[in-house]
């Protein structure tokens, strides 16, 4: 069986960094786990009133749909102003309130970044405050949240070992819950 995982990165920017962390991830996924990267550049801001007879803007569905087709999810997220990126929190946003649920029980990890020596330790914070209230399921085990960023990153991937090993392993993690949740 392979598990399908969403990967979403929470920085819109050409050569975010944390979009090349996100890119750098089904190099370290272990086997049998196959890595979406799903695009939420194109999501409106979220807004009830934009949901026609009860179906939402087609880049929301294409979302919804992705992230309810995956058997997990990977939230790669910078740390602005100690908290989450908006157009991440947005995509949760427009997510949790779908009719079909994407978001609840489902197997999720957060990996953060930062440029600064804390790795996104804030927005790590806010992201499990944020997913408890949806009713994910994110795996508990070491934090990522790696730091100063621009000094990991080579040829728009993550080459730092120390790093890449942390997110190995919670990937391994990731591939343990939904195993579970399969059982």
């Amino acid at each position: 069986m392979v598990m399908k995982v969403a990967a979403l990165s929470g920085s819109l920017r050409a050569g975010s960094m944390t979009t090349q962390m996100r890119n750098t991830l089904p190099e370290l996924a272990p086997e049998g786990m196959a890595i979406e990267m799903v695009e939420i550049h194109d999501l409106p801001l979220f807004n009830e009133d934009l949901r026609e007879d009860g179906k939402a803007p087609a880049p929301v569905t294409r979302l919804c749909e992705a992230l309810a087709g995956a058997d997990g999810i990977v939230l790669c997220s910078p740390e602005y102003n100690r908290s989450v990126p908006g157009v991440l929190k947005n995509a949760t946003d427009w997510a949790s309130t779908d009719q079909s649920a994407p978001l609840k029980a489902k197997p999720m990890v957060v990996l953060t970044q930062s440029v600064g020596t804390r790795g996104g330790n804030m927005s790590h914070y806010a992201w499990r405050q944020i997913l408890s209230a949806i009713g994910a399921d994110v795996v508990v085990g070491p934090d990522v949240s790696i730091g100063p960023m621009a000094d990991k990153l080579e040829d728009g991937r993550l080459v730092e070992e120390e790093a890449r090993s942390l997110i190995a392993r919670q990937l391994e993690l990731l591939a343990g819950k939904i195993a579970a949740a399969a059982d």
